[in-house]
């Protein structure tokens, strides 16, 4: 093996396919995640996110318990359930306030996962779609040399989704500016009420 190869490192996390965000105003999108305040500065990032830092990755899985293949079989829970919620994020000043949260199994309120993205110009940072979390604590903190695994348990999910054409445009008329849907799986019912239609 020659002199050059021997100093040949693996790429960071910061170069892999999963956290190959785009940067802030990009032609894409980025992602934004809020942890209560634990995450600090009301200014955020950008304005319309408060208290958030760039998320580089997040996956949750919800429910329903089955059992069975076939039709004659198969057998499916009437309660949803939501696994814990994975974030990864870049390790910073905030980390052992973080660690607090885990250590004390302090309540956090809310998370929220926001998308946003760049809809043209005066439209930078627009908000696509957004996940919120509440009646959440963390349940473990996994660090690496530059970002931390967060995993957090939730009690309600909602979501909310703006419409977005394929010219970049928002629908902002009334009733047609965005569907939202929400979920309480303490008590297995609708958060919003059975109203999921647009807002």
């Amino acid at each position: 093996m020659s002199h050059a190869k021997s100093l040949q490192t693996t790429p960071t996390t910061q170069h892999l396919p999963q956290a190959a965000v785009p940067t802030i105003g990009s032609v894409t999108s980025s992602f934004f995640v809020q942890i209560g305040d634990l995450l600090g500065d009301e200014a955020g990032p950008v304005a319309e996110v408060p208290n958030a830092v760039h998320l580089l990755w997040y996956t949750s899985i919800e429910e329903r318990p089955s059992i069975g293949v076939m039709t004659s079989d198969f057998q499916a829970s009437s309660t949803l359930i939501h696994s814990l919620v994975e974030m990864h994020i870049l390790t910073d000043s905030k980390m052992p306030t973080l660690r607090e949260a885990l250590r004390n199994n302090t309540p956090i309120e809310t998370i929220k996962i926001t998308r946003v993205g760049h809809l043209g110009e005066g439209s930078e940072n627009t908000e696509m779609y957004s996940s919120e979390f509440t009646n959440c604590f963390l349940e473990s903190i996994e660090d690496f040399p530059d970002k931390l695994i967060i995993k957090a348990r939730i009690t309600q999910r909602s979501d909310v989704a703006n419409t977005t054409g394929f010219d970049g445009k928002q629908e902002t008329e009334a009733g047609a500016g965005a569907t939202a849907s929400g979920w309480n799986y303490e008590e297995n019912s609708d958060a919003l009420g059975g109203d999921s239609g647009g807002g």
